[in-house]
């Protein structure tokens, strides 16, 4: 499984799948949710764009309630409005106020307006929905038949909140039981008859007609840029207007947006600006209208398209980690979010995109991260490996060699040590070469660690041909050490490494002497290495070839008890 990890660990493709998964599993989550919403209203006020100059608002403001009193009034204002709009050469007037209910009190106020209504052709009326609490139902609350029947049109003014509080887009087609009902903007602007919409733009999240009854139900979202602080909608006071105060010049042509901005009256929304920047309900609507006839529109993908577009700015950048993930895994890091961002950049810029940068970047950081940790984990292999044979090397070896001994010290169990020297290793560098010397080394080194599979085991080279084998045995035996020192001896001198030199021939074969000794306070690590270097200055003096051993009964290894206790064949 790790020489898999490793592999795979290796290889590009492994950071682009990795990045791809990650993110479309961080975005599925929706664990950096608020997260993005904070980049989405970044991007918001990124695009923000003028509002159309054919757009303005009639607001029942401060003034105007001083001047006609209490809202709400008699019916009878609005019918003023609406022939003073009218006399003015104003286009579409879309209230952005419920008339669902009679004035029993103002009958003929009521009539004129219908009257004012039917007279100018093009006013557009609201509409909203209602939830009955017990039965958790919603029911369209829709114009007075006596206004609606000669309105031109009828448009939802429902504006949804996210989570954290903020509007962020409307849905351009709603109602109960089906979304049948245009947005308020949109019905006044299907009203203008030079310009027609093949198609709705925005998410498509419901597809056919009827939904099930007494469910609100949205379809076709969108995201929009809001006017500046700096740059509002065009607005004039109600009062202005009825009373004649506003030249025609200034109406005429002009889409009108009626609607409540008075303090205590209005509906007031947070919206993506820094802070909390309040807008009107009235004034949403006349942003929403000039995105539209600008095509200013955003889109937020959802679904299957927004994990495509994911997968694909993921794959980009973890492309772009993956090459750098040798030499600096931070510059890949820097580069790939630098990449992705840009090209995010793009999509909203010149498509009106909005992409899930946050998720992205996560899973970027996470691939740079394991990256940067399979270089470390890397490095600490290696400094710990020698570079020929692939063993460990005296450091790597003597930091295990000190940690095993600490561990039979405490079960007292005796360790068991192996050092094993090539025989006339520089007489076979001198008739071969050191090319053929370093690949008999690479050979053997290979073979003694295939011999070495016990976790506490491990193999090591230890000189130029010398090597070092730790033992660490279920069943501490010097007999079966002995047996599988001699192993090793035999297939060495089996694997049929020959050579010549002075007109002879040679084999090459191995001299091992091994040692065992019960850690305790008698004993230290050297004393075990020095007596295994003794058992195989021994096995050299015997003639090669051979195994000698050293078995202690926990007394100290000094020289005399070293020979005392070797044996060999």
């Amino acid at each position: 499984m790790k020489e898999l990890f490793d592999k795979l660990g290796g290889k590009p493709v492994t950071y682009v799948l990795g990045a791809v998964l990650l993110a479309v599993l961080v975005d599925w989550s929706g664990i950096t949710w608020r997260m993005e919403q904070m980049v989405v209203d970044t991007e918001l006020r990124l695009v923000r764009a003028p509002v159309a100059g054919d757009i303005a608002i009639v607001a029942i403001d401060e003034k105007s309630l001083r001047e006609y009193g209490p809202w709400p009034w008699s019916r009878q204002l609005y019918a003023r409005l609406l022939d003073h709009l009218q006399d003015a050469g104003a286009g579409t007037v879309a209230f952005d106020i419920l008339f669902a209910d009679p004035r029993r009190d103002d009958a003929e106020g009521d009539q004129a307006f219908a009257e004012a209504i039917e007279r100018h052709g093009r006013v557009v009326l609201a509409m909203s929905s209602d939830r009955d609490i017990s039965s958790g139902t919603v029911s369209e609350i829709l114009p007075r038949p006596l206004f609606a029947r000669p309105a031109a049109a009828i448009g939802h003014t429902d504006l949804p909140i996210d989570q954290d509080g903020i509007l962020r887009g409307v849905y351009l087609q709603a109602g109960s039981g089906a979304a049948r009902w245009p947005q308020l903007a949109l019905a006044a602007l299907l009203l203008d008859t030079n310009r027609k919409i093949a198609h709705l733009p925005g998410h498509e999240s419901v597809r056919g007609g009827y939904q099930g009854q007494g469910r609100w139900i949205r379809n076709h979202r969108i995201l929009f840029p809001f006017s500046s602080e700096s740059n509002p909608v065009l607005a004039f006071s109600f009062a202005d207007v009825v009373e004649g105060k506003v030249r025609k010049s200034l109406l005429a042509g002009k889409t009108i947006f009626v609607g409540v901005t008075a303090q205590g009256l209005q509906r007031l929304f947070l919206i993506p600006g820094g802070g909390n920047w309040l807008m009107s309900g009235v004034e949403i609507q006349a942003n929403v209208l000039s995105a539209l006839e600008q095509d200013a529109l955003l889109t937020e993908l959802r679904g299957w398209p927004r994990w495509i577009v994911l997968a694909l700015l993921s794959a980009l950048g973890g492309m772009v980690v993956a090459l750098y993930r040798r030499n600096c895994v931070t510059k890949g890091l820097i580069l790939g979010l630098l990449v992705t961002g840009g090209a995010s950049l793009i999509l909203l810029l010149f498509f009106g995109v909005i992409t899930p940068t946050i998720p992205m970047w996560v899973s970027l950081a996470v691939m740079a991260f394991l990256a940067n940790r399979r270089q470390v984990l890397y490095l600490q292999y290696s400094s710990g490996r020698d570079t020929l044979t692939g063993l460990c090397n005296r450091r790597s070896f003597e930091e295990h060699y000190q940690r095993m001994w600490r561990i039979n010290e405490r079960h007292q169990r005796p360790l068991f040590l192996l050092i094993l020297d090539v025989d006339h290793f520089k007489r076979l560098n001198d008739a071969m070469g050191h090319l053929h010397g370093d690949e008999v080394l690479r050979k053997l080194g290979a073979y003694l660690k295939s011999k070495t599979r016990r976790a506490g085991d491990r193999a090591c080279r230890i000189g130029g041909e010398e090597f070092a084998i730790l033992l660490d045995m279920d069943e501490p035996d010097m007999q079966r050490v002995h047996g599988y020192a001699q192993q090793i001896v035999d297939d060495v001198r089996d694997l049929g490494i020959s050579y010549s030199d002075a007109g002879q021939d040679y084999c090459l074969t191995l001299s091992i002497g091994c040692a065992s000794m019960v850690p305790g306070e008698s004993s230290t690590p050297d004393a075990l290495f020095d007596a295994a270097d003794q058992a195989l200055y021994q096995a050299k003096k015997a003639g090669r070839n051979q195994v000698w051993c050293y078995e202690s009964d926990k007394q100290p290894a000094a020289p005399n008890a070293v020979e005392d206790k070797l044996y060999g064949q």
